[in-house]
């Protein structure tokens, strides 16, 4: 188990070590606060906070932190129902720490 949280962490920190307009960072913190997000409902957000992304780029991201990091949950309620992607409480507080410990 301690492997698979130190190969998290380190991708995490890899992740967010590269990201150059902060988008990353404010995606990481959403999921952290409000623990679980449709991709639409993160577009939404992002576009508040003057992030020009599409929709399309947003579900590409969500894909590889699910995918990649491995710190995100993805299910549908039903067949025809969006994803919902919601952190796993077992690496929030990774997440947490790695954006505190890397804030600029």
């Amino acid at each position: 188990m301690d492997f698979v949280v130190n190969e998290i962490t380190k991708r995490l920190y890899d992740y967010l070590a590269t990201d150059t307009s902060g988008i990353r960072r404010v995606v990481l913190q959403v999921f952290v606060k409000l623990k679980t997000l449709t991709a639409d409902t993160l577009h939404r957000i992002l576009v508040e906070r003057n992030f020009t992304i599409t929709l399309k780029q947003v579900t590409a991201m969500l894909g590889v932190i699910h995918s990649k990091l491995g710190i995100l949950h993805a299910h549908k309620n039903s067949y025809d129902a969006k994803y919902e992607y919601s952190i796993k409480e077992k690496y929030s507080h990774i997440v947490e720490k790695a954006l505190v410990s890397t804030a600029a």
